[in-house]
């Protein structure tokens, strides 16, 4: 039986804000984090990734160079190194000298928050190795239960493996969110990825199908899996996905999308 909170389970329509609110803020800032606790959103995404020395910090991007003043590989710097970068003048002047959060400095502000962390183990074990990919796993569900989070978290991975690690050490522990009918998986598990989510997230779309596909929907429901996406904030997109089963949004401009869900009656 699954030990994750009840409101993963699909009760309530979710919305989180894509490595926090990054339309307002730099990504994956504190600034970006808080702001979701603010608008009284009900989850946050963000990246984990892990310095050279062994520390968490949360990043999207493996090379710092696009929201940062430096440049380098985040597993190949140390800790100091990562948190001398400025971490916000790229977005606004306003916003120099945020620095990269570390996974404490995100736990200490979220354990006080009722937020939902959901949690992209960015280091994929093709690339760095399972030992690497699989040590940044363990670092971060030991400080998960340091703060007693499990149950408000949700592990998210383009990595199926990193995904089937988790399922397989933990069984049960987290609520697992991965990426259904992606159309370039980063690693095959040894057990079909379906046989072990709680959510996917839609990730097939074009222009005629923005919501993504109802057969995919449908695959998902028929293995009892729930459904999420990232689509453009707007009542039309949003119904859509409601109408063919979506349950949590994940948002660039989080502020519009909770807008949008409340004209929708969902909040």
């Amino acid at each position: 039986m699954r030990t994750y909170h009840k409101l993963l389970n699909g009760e309530k329509i979710l919305l989180g804000g894509h490595r926090g609110d990054r339309k307002n803020f730099p990504e994956n800032t504190m600034p970006a984090f808080r702001a979701m606790q603010e608008m009284g959103a009900d989850a946050i995404e963000t990246d984990v990734r892990m310095t050279k020395d062994g520390h968490l910090v949360l990043i999207h991007d493996r090379d710092v160079q696009r929201t940062t003043n430096g440049q380098g590989f985040v597993d190949e710097m140390t800790l100091e190194e990562i948190r001398a970068l400025d971490a916000g003048f790229w977005k606004d002047p306003a916003f120099a000298g945020e620095k990269i959060p570390t996974l404490e400095e995100f736990l200490e502000f979220v354990s006080t928050t009722n937020l939902f962390i959901n949690w992209e183990l960015k280091q994929y074990p093709m690339e760095l190795g399972e030992e690497k990919a699989y040590g940044c796993i363990d670092k971060l569900v030991e400080m998960i239960d340091r703060y007693g989070l499990a149950e408000r978290s949700i592990m998210n991975s383009f990595s199926d493996c990193n995904l089937e690690y988790v399922d397989t050490k933990w069984p049960h522990k987290f609520a697992i969110h991965g990426y259904i009918h992606y159309k370039k998986p980063k690693d095959t598990p040894s057990k079909p990825l379906e046989s072990f989510l709680d959510w996917a997230a839609i990730w097939r779309k074009d222009e005629d199908h923005t919501a993504g596909f109802e057969e995919d929907y449908a695959f998902a429901k028929e293995r009892d899996i729930l459904t999420c996406i990232l689509v453009p904030d707007t009542e039309e997109d949003y119904r859509k996905a409601l109408d063919m089963g979506c349950r949590m949004f994940t948002s660039d401009d989080p502020s519009t999308a909770i807008e949008v869900l409340k004209a929708l009656g969902e909040r």
